[in-house]
């Protein structure tokens, strides 16, 4: 995973002038969208980040976007914020070979997007009305365990894990990782990766803990169409799910957190 230099970007006026494939943006709006309809987009000189949560505070995603993943990207560094669910409606309307061109001015705080022969102008948001979030603290390496693999194949163990429940038990050992769930009537499924089928598994010790899966489902849905060949799962007892994944050749890096269902929660 590539590592990104942090920089701080500042609020208030700035320039933002930026060209992307339209599988670029669609990826952006499409994952954030999985947790909130409103983002505030940290613009740096180095690239785009962002962190967001839901509104029930129970998952985190975390992205950062190198500028080399944007085909121009001149940036005096700003922040805006905006309703995802405007872009996400513009972007219907690009074809497969279409750029998004995104232009703002600060001294206006108008966003200017273009696809194609469409240009719209959207109104941002205040950026002071969005609390800044930062990730956990986790000590994963003495308490837990990692995993990873293939994207498709998670999802298609969580889809079956759906059928039967909300409530998914993530488990790992030195020999597997373990997708499971269990109901009061009996029912079940399960299914398990042995270690020769992942390009990762790393455990100290076993560990097991649960998470629900109205939160963890989509996301991994859009991973497995094409996003991503691999995901790092990472878990511990009674912690956070933590799960991480590159895309467009490294130069984009994501990072999702999920608080566990413990037993007495209701």
């Amino acid at each position: 995973m590539k590592n990104y230099p942090s920089e701080e970007v500042q609020v208030g006026d700035g320039m933002l002038r930026v060209t992307a494939k339209q599988q670029l943006m669609r990826e952006i709006v499409d994952l954030l969208s999985v947790l909130t309809e409103e983002a505030k987009l940290s613009w740096g000189e180095n690239g785009l980040s962002t962190t967001v949560v839901d509104g029930s505070h129970v998952a985190l995603l975390s992205m950062t976007v190198a500028d080399e993943c944007f085909e121009t990207y001149e940036v005096e560094p700003v922040e805006i914020a905006l309703e995802l669910g405007k872009l996400r409606d513009l972007l219907t309307l690009a074809g497969p070979n279409d750029l998004v061109e995104l232009d703002y001015d600060g001294a206006t705080g108008a966003i200017n997007v273009r696809v194609g022969e469409v240009h719209r102008i959207l109104r941002g948001l205040d950026t002071g009305s969005f609390n800044d979030t930062k990730q956990p603290d986790l000590n994963f390496e003495e308490e837990g365990g990692k995993a990873s693999l293939s994207a498709e194949r998670l999802s298609r163990a969580l889809r079956a894990a759906k059928f039967v429940g909300e409530i998914v038990d993530l488990s790992l050992d030195k020999n597997q990782m373990t997708v499971s769930v269990t109901v009061e009537a009996g029912e079940g499924v399960n299914v398990r990766f042995d270690a020769g089928e992942m390009s990762e598994l790393v455990v100290p010790k076993p560990v097991q803990s649960s998470y629900s899966l109205q939160f963890l489902d989509p996301l991994t849905r859009k991973l497995a169409g094409g996003l991503t060949e691999a995901v790092t799962v990472e878990i511990a007892d009674r912690f956070p799910l933590r799960l991480t994944w590159n895309s467009n050749e490294g130069g984009a890096s994501w990072t999702y957190f999920l608080a566990p269902r413990v037993s007495n929660d209701p």
